[in-house]
């Protein structure tokens, strides 16, 4: 892969490193290829592991942690998906070592001490109700319970206000040892410092005691069932999403449906979803579509919210554009149109390097292989044609297939 050299130590653990030589701020991330969809049968343990990895080390303490990077200008965070967890810092050049350092022993070191769990599952706990009274995500994570109902893919990732209550010290000692282990573990990093030097530094710091063994194989997402639901909120605006199950992955498809996602619903205020209803109409001030890809199966949404009077019609509006892209294939100008934006917002991406690191982590630590460059992405875009787009809109978006949820104002 140009200007990235891949590497994995003895012990396992693999290296995406990119050198630049003339930046002033290193980034470093960890990516765990554990996350909700592993916690077992108390969900939420993923996300509670992650908070308590900042809460004490074999040799630190949470106060120590927290201002190891701080008082040198440095910032540390991490966040935890479906399929991941990552742990993350950007330092100044000269501190790389230090960051390195605190990552690793974060990650391999972590005790989870009794008296900190208490007191942050009073802070998940608040989490939790602050998602609650913020609907443009609840409904979201609503809708996946809804789609991979009585999977692990359906949980939501925070766990709720009772399986928080059942996580213990024990529950966090067994998950890191069965996934935090180092052929389970994928290290990214973009520095000024040369990969001999800065590999010099991590065959000394990445050393855990955890031996390598099998990780417990994930239960494949297989039964589709259409739903519909209608709840009551006490919300002043109705908000509604729409979707439909989607390629995993690795699916030749899946870039291809982002460039349509793009198109369709994506951040640009040219997408068809704003032209049509909030620009024409003024019926919305958020409307978007999405599209997430997991291992063994994706997400497509739409997503909007409203007054109650505009909720039916709006609903009609998407199903017509989602119809006039099944059945009218786009022209050459639209499909370049479509293909010279997509391709300029993430060549844009590329300039923050801290977003490029932790996505390249997030593919090696899942082995997905060939791990693609910019340009393999704009490659694959360059090569879509209309006929494709046309196939992936009419199997995506059968609107008989499609599931809803919507919460209702009073």
């Amino acid at each position: 892969m140009k200007d990235y050299i891949i590497h994995t130590l003895n012990n396992g653990l693999k290296i995406m490193y990119h050198h630049f030589p003339q930046a002033i701020a290193s980034h470093i991330a960890f990516t765990i290829h554990a996350g909700s969809r592993d916690d077992g049968e108390i969900p939420g343990t993923a996300h509670c592991f992650e908070h308590m990895l900042f809460k004490g080390t074999k040799k630190r303490n949470a106060y120590h942690i927290i201002n190891r990077l701080e008082i040198v200008g440095g910032e540390m965070n991490a966040f935890t998906t479906k399929e991941i967890t990552t742990i993350y810092a950007t330092v100044t050049a000269p501190h790389f070592k230090r960051a390195l350092e605190l990552l690793s022993d974060l990650t391999f070191n972590s005790t989870f001490p009794e008296k900190e769990l208490t007191k942050e599952k009073k802070v998940i706990s608040e989490e939790i109700n602050m998602y609650l009274d913020t609907p443009e995500e609840n409904i979201y994570d609503e809708f996946q319970e809804s789609i991979f109902n009585k999977h692990s893919l359906g949980p939501n990732i925070l766990g709720s206000q009772e399986s928080i209550q059942q996580i213990q010290q024990k529950t966090l000692i067994d998950f890191h040892n069965t996934y935090y282990q180092t052929s389970n573990i994928a290290l990214s990093i973009s520095s000024s410092l040369t990969f001999k030097e800065a590999l010099k530094h991590i065959e000394k710091t990445c050393v855990s005691e955890l031996p390598n063994k099998p990780i417990p194989e994930r239960d494949v997402f297989k039964h589709y069932r259409k739903t519909d639901q209608t709840k009551k909120t006490e919300h002043i605006q109705c908000h509604a999403i729409v979707g439909n199950i989607a390629y995993p992955y690795h699916h030749k498809n899946r870039i291809p449906l982002l460039l349509l996602n793009n198109l369709l619903g994506g951040p640009g205020m040219n997408s068809r979803l704003n032209l049509s209803i909030r620009e024409k109409y003024g019926y919305t001030y958020n409307i978007e579509s999405g599209y997430s890809a997991f291992k063994d199966t994706g997400l497509f949404h739409c997503y909007f919210s409203t007054e109650k009077k505009h909720l039916n019609k709006t609903l009609d509006l998407i199903n017509k554009e989602l119809n006039l892209l099944k059945s009218k294939p786009l022209t050459t100008l639209q499909l370049n149109q479509a293909k010279n934006q997509f391709i300029g917002q993430i060549s844009l991406s590329e300039e923050h390097r801290l977003n490029v690191i932790l996505a390249l982590g997030k593919n090696l630590a899942q082995d997905y292989y060939p791990i693609e460059s910019l340009e393999d992405a704009i490659k694959k875009i360059e090569d879509i044609q209309a006929n494709t787009i046309q196939d992936i809109a009419n199997e995506i978006f059968e609107i008989a297939q499609m599931s809803r949820l919507i919460f209702t104002s009073e």
